[in-house]
């Protein structure tokens, strides 16, 4: 006797599994359904929409499938399974052509690429803003307390204070925001990485260490290669840099235009012969989204670029 072949493996003869009537030599719904792991409110669906259609629906309704549509709907899965949507698979599947499915596959592969890119590139946003955070610990930790510390090279865009209005928050968080769209337009990034208040190297030492300071935003890692590389064309389109090297740094509780902070770290740096070679930057870690009971006022951390007596 000749084996059964394999499609016809698991037949309901007497009875469709749906309650209807078996069709000789067919799949009823729910077989095909199982066969694919999907559900009958699928098959139903792809019915109604023209992309996979059963090959009998009898007087009562019920569907049934040919053993030969199995290949079919093996492919419609297979590009469900990579992702191509129903019109594509519907356009792809209604008149089979190899260069057409090849050259779609390849614009498939070219958007995932892009939306790893994407992801890679929001992935290394969460990164920045968790090791922000670690580092808010860090200073926290520290709080009031000098500490000399290494850095590599940062870079931040600058926007000055303006002259004519009070220091103050109406100051502080508009001056902040133009920092911030700046840095959009230059690089199309957001600040992860902080920002915080300058303070200018000429003004440490004076009666007004706040003279001429303004707000920062941080740029993220790799984003000054969108940028020029001269120092000169840097400034005049307000990017400062941060250089690579030792920096002495006190945290506190205090807000960026007020000079009691700025005061205190360079009488430490006095005290101990420190040599500012650059500006000082007064990093925002806490701002008015933290504020409880304890604490009215931001939490910040001042780093100053010092050069080291041998």
């Amino acid at each position: 006797m000749s084996p059964l072949p394999l499609w016809a493996a698991g037949f309901v003869r007497q009875k469709d599994v749906s309650g209807g009537p078996m069709q000789t030599g067919m799949y009823a719904i729910s077989e095909m359904a199982s066969l694919f792991n999907v559900s009958r409110q699928t098959l139903i669906y792809y019915d109604k929409i023209g992309l996979f259609k059963p090959a009998v629906v009898n007087e009562k309704g019920y569907r049934f499938y040919s053993p030969t549509q199995i290949p079919l709907m093996r492919l419609i899965c297979m590009l469900r399974d990579l992702g191509l949507e129903l019109d594509e698979i519907d356009r792809l599947t209604s008149t089979f052509d190899i260069g057409e499915m090849t050259d779609h596959l390849r614009s498939r592969v070219q958007a995932l690429d892009e939306q790893i890119a994407g992801l890679k590139a929001e992935r290394a946003s969460v990164q920045e803003r968790l090791s922000f955070y670690d580092e808010a610990v860090y200073w926290r930790e520290r709080e009031g307390r000098p500490e000399l510390k290494q850095f590599e090279r940062r870079y931040v865009v600058f926007e000055e204070f303006p002259s004519e209005i009070e220091r103050g928050r109406s100051m502080l968080h508009p001056t902040l925001m133009r920092a911030i769209l700046r840095m959009r337009t230059l690089t199309g990034t957001r600040p992860m990485r902080g920002w915080g208040a300058m303070l200018r190297r000429e003004a440490l030492h004076s009666d007004d260490p706040i003279a001429g300071a303004g707000s920062f935003a941080v740029l993220p890692r790799g984003a000054e290669e969108m940028l020029p590389s001269d120092p000169a064309e840097l400034a005049e389109i307000g990017v400062e840099v941060l250089p690579e090297g030792t920096y002495l740094c006190m945290s506190r509780w205090g807000m960026p235009y007020e000079p009691e902070g700025i005061r205190a770290i360079v009488a430490c740096m006095d005290k101990h012969a420190l040599q500012p070679i650059g500006n000082a930057f007064d990093f925002c870690y806490l701002d008015t989204t933290s504020y409880d009971e304890s604490h009215q006022e931001d939490f910040c951390c001042i780093q100053i670029p010092v050069a080291l007596q041998m």
